[in-house]
């Protein structure tokens, strides 16, 4: 008996409507809000790590000095490497004039300096995405209840062209700023990639 041939599944592709748009737009951050447990308003897909330990870099122990600051050479080039401006090999390369010279006693404790100017920095960055994660659920609330409002509308009702407008616009500012969040959510885990690199030029010296 000869076996026949399996064939192909087909996938159907769902199309979904402008009419289902205002539907899902309370819907669109739930699974990357889900992912940070922390906090339900986190808003990116990548894991929330609210602050990054140097240990996690560096093997053994690292002092903090939290006087750093007021070092009148390391004040200037941490901020410069750190910054997120200064470009991945810009930011190398200054560390490492700076870290050939001196002692290696000395390179935990400009580590530690990075990472903490590092975690000031994302300190911030990490409470704005969760500001505009707040906003996003407000706005897509918002949006889900002029769309039931719509529904209880004829279409004749004089109401419902005011309504459609206010919706329209809400949806676009709650899908512009969802694409633009999209990018601001990469800098925080950026930072942290950043700050292994220069963990692992620190050690090489």
């Amino acid at each position: 008996m000869t076996k026949r041939a399996k064939r192909p599944l087909l996938r159907r592709r769902v199309m979904i409507g402008p009419e289902l748009w205002p539907r899902l737009a309370i819907f669109i951050i739930l699974p990357s809000a889900a992912l940070a447990q922390q906090d339900p308003a986190w808003p990116c897909a990548q894991r929330l790590v609210p602050s990054l330990s140097a240990g996690s870099f560096w093997p053994g122990q690292i002092t903090s000095q939290p006087n750093w600051r007021d070092d009148d050479a390391l004040f200037p080039l941490v901020t410069a490497v750190i910054d997120r401006d200064t470009p991945d090999d810009a930011a190398t390369a200054k560390l490492s004039a700076y870290a050939t010279p001196i002692p290696a006693a000395r390179r935990p404790a400009l580590f530690a300096a990075l990472v903490d100017q590092t975690n000031d920095i994302r300190d911030v960055l990490i409470r704005r995405l969760i500001k505009l994660g707040r906003r996003q659920i407000a706005m897509g609330q918002t949006i889900a209840a002029l769309s039931s409002k719509l529904d209880g509308l004829k279409p004749e009702d004089a109401a419902r062209e005011s309504l459609v407008g206010e919706r329209d616009l809400d949806l676009r500012a709650f899908s512009e700023t969802q694409h633009v969040m999209r990018y601001a959510c990469e800098a925080p885990a950026n930072m942290e990639r950043r700050l292994g690199t220069f963990a692992r030029l620190l050690l090489r010296k």
